[in-house]
C-alpha cells in the first residue's frame, strides 16, 4: 500500500458522546425549523394569521438559535488537524493533544452513515474496535485521497454528497449579510413606508406625531414577520434541495455535482425572487 504525505487537514475530533450531543443539538434545530415552517405554511394555506411574530421569534430563539450556539461552541472545542505521513496518521487537537495512528494498526476507514452533526469518518482498528475519535470533515475526500489504499471510501456516495456540498455551498460574511440583512431589510422598508403613508400621510408622520421610539417600534414590528417568513421559507426549500442532492449522490459523481449546482441556483432564485414576490402579494393583499 502507498500513502501520500500531506496535510494538515482540518477536522473536528468527536468522541461518541460528543457526536451524540452534536447530533441531538442538530436534531433540535431541524425539528424547530420544521415545526414552525409547518405552522407558517398552514397559516398561509388557511388564509389566517394565527402565527404571531412574537411567539414565533421566541420559539426560534429557544429551539433554533440557542442550540446553534451550543453546536458552534462544541465545534470550536473539538477542532483538530490530521496529517498523513508515510508511516500513519497524526491527529493533533487544538488543546495540544497528539495521537499517532500507524497504518499497520488501521483496518479500514468508513464514512458515517448518518452525516450528523456533519459528514465524518470512523477509523476501524485491526483490533476490531473503532478509534476513540471520529473525524468530522465538511469534505472528507482530500483526506481519503491522501490516505491512498485505505481511502477507498472516497468513492462512497456519502463522501460524494459531502464533497459536492462543500464545493457549491460556501457561505461568506457578505452572503449572510445579503440573505438575512439586506433582503429582509429592503422588503420591510417598502412595507413600512407604505404603512406610514397610509396611516400617517408621510414617511415620517408617526415620528412627528408620536416620537422616534414609536416610529422605530413600528419598523421592528414590520421587519420581524418579513424576516421570519423569509427565514422559514428558505429553510423549507433548503431541506428539499438537500434531500434531492443526497439522493443524487448515490447515482454517481456527475449526478452529485450537477444536481448540487442546479439545486443551489434554484434555491437562490426561490429566495431572492420568488419568495419576496410571494411575500409582497401576501402582505399587500
Amino acid at each position: 500500500m502507498t500513502f501520500d504525505a500531506s496535510g494538515p487537514f482540518p477536522v473536528h475530533a468527536l468522541t461518541p458522546r460528543l457526536r451524540a450531543l452534536g447530533a441531538l443539538l442538530h436534531a433540535i434545530v431541524l425539528g424547530t425549523l420544521g415545526y414552525f415552517t409547518a405552522l407558517l405554511f398552514g397559516d398561509v394555506l388557511a388564509g389566517t394569521q394565527d402565527v404571531q411574530p412574537g411567539p414565533l421569534a421566541t420559539g426560534l430563539a429557544v429551539g433554533g438559535l440557542l442550540p446553534l450556539i451550543a453546536l458552534r461552541l462544541l465545534r470550536l472545542g473539538t477542532r483538530a488537524t490530521v496529517t498523513v505521513r508515510p508511516e500513519g496518521l497524526v491527529l493533533t487537537q487544538s488543546g495540544g493533544a497528539h495521537f499517532e495512528i500507524p497504518f499497520e494498526a488501521l483496518a479500514s476507514v468508513h464514512p458515517w452513515w448518518l452525516p450528523v452533526p456533519g459528514p465524518g469518518l470512523t477509523l476501524k482498528l485491526r483490533t476490531g474496535r473503532a478509534f476513540a475519535y471520529g473525524l468530522e470533515s465538511q469534505d472528507p475526500a482530500p483526506l481519503l485521497t491522501a490516505m491512498g489504499a485505505l481511502g477507498e471510501a472516497r468513492d462512497h456516495p456519502l463522501v460524494r454528497y459531502a464533497q459536492a456540498r462543500s464545493a457549491k455551498w460556501r457561505r461568506r460574511w457578505y452572503d449572510w449579510l445579503l440573505k438575512y440583512g439586506l433582503v429582509p431589510g429592503v422588503l420591510a422598508a417598502i412595507f413600512f413606508r407604505a404603512h406610514q403613508y397610509i396611516s400617517f400621510g408621510g414617511p415620517f408622520g408617526e415620528w412627528q406625531m408620536y416620537g422616534l421610539k414609536a416610529y422605530l417600534f413600528t419598523f421592528v414590528r414590520t421587519w420581524l414577520p418579513v424576516f421570519l417568513a423569509l427565514l422559514l421559507f428558505g429553510c423549507f426549500w433548503r431541506a428539499l434541495a438537500e434531500a434531492l442532492c443526497f439522493g443524487a449522490a448515490w447515482l454517481g459523481p456527475r449526478w452529485a455535482r450537477r444536481v448540487r449546482t442546479g439545486a443551489e441556483w434554484t434555491c437562490r432564485a426561490l429566495y431572492y425572487v420568488a419568495l419576496p414576490v410571494f411575500l409582497a402579494v401576501r402582505l399587500l393583499g
